[in-house]
């Protein structure tokens, strides 16, 4: 599989009412779903800004969530129960360029919402907390334990 970007929602509503706002605020169509996709997650699609080419967004729950980890164990996502992955279908940095587009209309769009944005679950690139700027993360800080001192901060547990 391709590298995908990912945004992660710390939210308390369902998935399907996430997959809803993402597609009203975002103006997107739903993919059907044929490809035996779970219940929970969505797909979704729209044209790029950036560049020709169209969108693909897969909401579903983080089932990367490690419950109750130990210390070594701790990723910056754990405490986000909605995951979006986007995908453009090309190499190069159209797709994090895109992705990026996608989550500050994010934080625009939906301020009282914590979020982050990460590359392909393992780079993190950006976090946003209700009430403060958007934070972008050094490059090459991963969302695993060995980073915790450089996210700890900007992330909700």
């Amino acid at each position: 599989m391709s590298a995908r970007e990912n945004i992660f929602l710390w939210s308390g509503s369902a998935v399907a009412d996430e997959a809803k706002a993402l597609r009203e605020l975002l103006d997107l169509e739903p993919i059907p779903n044929n490809s035996g996709a779970e219940p929970d997650e969505y797909g979704l699609r729209g044209p790029a800004r950036t560049v020709d080419g169209v969108l693909g967004y897969l909401v579903q729950p983080n089932r990367h969530v490690e419950p109750d980890p130990r210390p070594e164990d701790a990723q910056a996502i754990d405490g986000y129960p909605v995951e979006i992955d986007i995908w453009l279908g090309r190499s190069g940095q159209a797709q994090p360029d895109e992705a990026r587009l996608v989550f500050d209309r994010l934080v625009e769009g939906r301020p009282d919402i914590p979020m982050l944005l990460c590359h392909d679950l393992d780079q993190l690139v950006a976090a946003y907390r209700p009430g403060q700027p958007v934070h972008e993360f050094p490059a090459g800080t991963t969302m695993d334990a060995p980073d915790a001192d450089v996210w700890r901060d900007w992330v909700v547990n």
